[in-house]
């Protein structure tokens, strides 16, 4: 391949990178870049010793590179998933005991809810768990 082939695959992986953000295809795009200058001062003369090189350097920038540069990018991740109600804290509906579900109230919203322990209705509760669908959670104090 020639030099300017392997700019048009930097290109590429660089535009996918920018789209995805994900930290992969950047190191491709480097990859690609240091390939097209070993070819252009022809120390890269075969399609085999470019692929190695892009290969080898592929790897080695994903193994030691990337997670330096996802340690110092911080992103605000926040959980928007179900698991987001482990640790919060609602109140009991329908009584909940050991082997039959009950009913708690989380964040405006009903769930099913299983536990260890007797807890009837009214008393404040913590999540500790998803089991499927239905919260698993322990009495909480009213301190809690």
């Amino acid at each position: 391949m020639s030099a300017l082939q392997w700019i048009l695959v930097a290109i590429v992986a660089g535009a996918i990178e920018i789209f995805s953000a994900g930290f992969w295809f950047l190191w491709l795009a480097l990859s690609a870049v240091l390939v097209a200058a070993g070819v252009s001062f022809k120390w890269l003369p075969s399609l085999e010793a470019q692929l190695l090189t892009f290969a080898f350097f592929t790897l080695i920038f994903i193994i030691f590179t990337r997670p330096l540069v996802l340690k110092f990018i911080k992103t605000n991740d926040t959980i928007s998933n179900v698991n987001a109600l482990i640790g919060q804290h609602g109140i009991v509906i329908s009584k909940i005991a050991p082997l039959q579900y009950g009913q708690v109230k989380v964040n405006g919203e009903i769930w099913t809810a299983a536990s260890d322990e007797l807890i009837e209705p009214d008393k404040r509760i913590q999540v500790t768990g998803i089991d499927g669908v239905k919260l698993v959670v322990k009495s909480a104090s009213p301190q809690e």
